[in-house]
């Protein structure tokens, strides 16, 4: 029985150096002006997003509309600067985002090919290895250990 193929794709060895070239570009660009925060800090801080995102920009407007409103602790000049960088940002990590989905579905699909023929040979090796075909034995001991419990385990473990 054929298995599906659900991908085929290649890239060039031109094609790769291209890819990490943009990636190396967009790294130094963004190297000393983007941060990384911890799992811990990312629940600690609010996300500007949707509605937040129209209330933020109101609220905005209002303070350049009526700076004597503004309170002397905020610094004006640099909140246009954040609000500028933030506008100039989301555009580009809606890309970003829609391209890293794209790779990792692909990837997904290349994975489940890969798991299903590998675990199509293991199969095949296992039925080998009764009959005692030469060298079937040694290698279906060996790929065995990657399911410990049995049958039950022979299930592709798909991460969320």
């Amino acid at each position: 029985m054929a298995l599906d193929n659900l991908i085929s794709v290649s890239f060039t060895e031109d094609e790769l150096v291209r890819i990490d070239r943009a990636l190396m570009e967009i790294e130094t660009i963004i190297k000393d002006k983007a941060v990384n925060l911890t799992p811990k800090q990312r629940q600690s801080y609010g996300r500007v997003a949707y509605e937040m995102e129209v209330w933020v920009d109101k609220t905005f407007n209002y303070m350049q509309q009526d700076p004597q409103l503004v309170p002397p602790y905020i610094d004006m000049e640099e909140h246009t600067k954040d609000i500028t960088a933030h506008r100039a940002l989301n555009p580009r990590i809606a890309r970003l985002d829609g391209i890293l989905q794209s790779l990792e579905d692909t990837n997904r699909l290349l994975g489940s090919d890969l798991y299903n023929n590998s675990l199509a040979y293991y199969r095949n090796l296992r039925e080998a290895a009764k009959v005692n075909a030469v060298g079937a034995s040694a290698k279906y001991s060996e790929l065995k250990q990657q399911f410990p419990g049995g049958k039950k385990s022979n299930q592709m473990k798909i991460e969320n």
